[in-house]
């Protein structure tokens, strides 16, 4: 729950809390996060609407505690192939990215806070830790030799999140799952560890280079 709204006074009652984040996550998945206003979410909860205004300053603040309360981190498997984790993790980004509470909520959340600094601070104080779980397999796999020692986790992450939020940004058709484990295998072929040739090939290569001198 947001802390700029507190005040020093009566307690809060959870119940209300709960009723005015359900209803404003209906009225953000109907209405949109900017045609949504804070008079119809108070009206869906039955409540005045200072009773926001105690709770939450602004829509954008009450949008906040709505993400978190609905969204949770993706799991991200550890089946020792990165690979494959990281296809599921990312069949499951683009499951979540084709729904109404990514388009209509989440996303136009994350674009105003683009342009607002104050914003900006509160999403990345308040999510920054979705990445950490992905962070640590990407890790555990440069630790184990399936990708190189120079790897950057946070270069590997950016790069395979931006390859299905571009077409998101720029209203381009969404993504199907069915094309995850492609968009891994593009992005990994720069992060892998070169594989061992075999004695048979280096004794061929050799073999060849003798001949051509």
């Amino acid at each position: 729950m947001s802390q700029n709204g507190n005040h020093p006074g009566r307690p809060r009652d959870p119940r209300v809390d709960d009723a005015l984040l359900r209803a404003g996550l209906e009225v953000f998945l109907s209405s949109g996060y900017h045609a949504a206003t804070l008079t119809e979410i108070a009206r869906r909860a039955k409540v005045s609407k200072p009773a926001i205004y105690r709770r939450w300053p602004n829509k954008s603040d009450m949008a906040i505690d709505t993400v978190e309360m609905r969204a949770q981190p993706e799991p991200i498997p550890d089946t020792g192939s990165i690979r494959r984790d990281l296809t599921t993790f990312l069949k499951f980004r683009i499951e979540l990215w084709n729904t109404p509470f990514f388009r209509r909520l989440l996303l136009p959340l994350i674009l105003e806070s683009t342009s607002d600094q104050r914003l900006a601070q509160q999403v990345g104080a308040r999510f920054r830790t979705y990445r950490t779980a992905l962070d640590d397999r990407v890790r555990r796999a440069i630790a184990s030799g399936e990708l190189r020692r120079d790897t950057d986790p946070t270069l590997l992450i950016d790069l395979l999140m931006g390859a299905v939020t571009m077409p998101l940004l720029f209203s381009q058709e969404a993504l199907e799952e069915t094309e995850a484990g492609a968009i891994v295998d593009r992005m990994l072929d720069g992060f892998k560890r070169p594989a061992k040739r075999s004695r048979m090939a280096a004794a061929v290569a050799t073999s060849k280079r003798k001949r051509r001198t």
